[in-house]
């Protein structure tokens, strides 16, 4: 199931400070990272909300800070999903057009990003289901999914689909298994 591509968050007041406290507990032990996912949706709502006035006094600055001096572009407009869990958040990378699903993990140096033809015309953006887990410094690019629980190795370079609970190492990236135990007994059964 692909998340929503819905660009707007349309989450009232009660569901962001839910979304605000259900993002504060992945990241326990880590206040740094819990501030900085607050401002995140603070400034997303901000964004969508507050108009021309919530883009300059909160989202602006959001961006400036986050990019500059903590190195991490993670943008308002990009969708992001509840419970995003932040490793480390040092030269993490998405794509302002990016769909993350709930409960993601990341970790440095991840990129969600887009991918463009010789010509500089967007060919699209990455989408990623729920429970998707993103090793060190592993980029996910173009108009493609990942599906739901879905595994990145660390250095992982993907530019193809992965399909939910798929492991994918290497670069290019590869799917090695697929963790579902109702998928691999159908691949067992076909491949015998």
């Amino acid at each position: 199931m692909e998340p929503s591509t819905d660009r707007e968050i349309t989450v009232d007041s009660a569901g962001l400070r839910a979304w605000v406290f259900q993002d504060w507990a992945v990241n326990r032990g880590s206040p740094v990272h819990a501030v900085l996912l607050t401002w995140f949706r603070l400034a997303q709502r901000a964004r969508s909300r507050w108009g021309v006035i919530g883009r300059i006094a909160v989202a602006a600055p959001y961006s400036v800070i986050t990019a500059l001096l903590m190195s991490m572009e993670l943008p308002t407009t990009a969708t992001v999903g509840p419970r995003l869990r932040l490793h480390h958040k040092h030269a993490v990378v998405i794509h302002a057009d990016a769909v993350i699903g709930s409960d993601c993990q990341l970790r440095h140096g991840v990129t969600i990003g887009n991918k463009t033809d010789r010509n500089g015309n967007n060919l699209g953006t990455a989408t990623i289901g729920n429970d998707v887990d993103f090793g060190a410094h592993c980029v996910v690019i173009g108009p493609i999914h990942v599906g739901d629980h879905a595994r990145i190795g660390a250095l992982a370079v993907v530019t193809k689909p992965v399909p939910d609970y798929g492991i994918v190492v290497g670069n290019p990236g590869r799917v090695i298994r697929i963790d579902d135990e109702s998928v691999n007994s159908v691949l067992e059964n076909v491949t015998h």
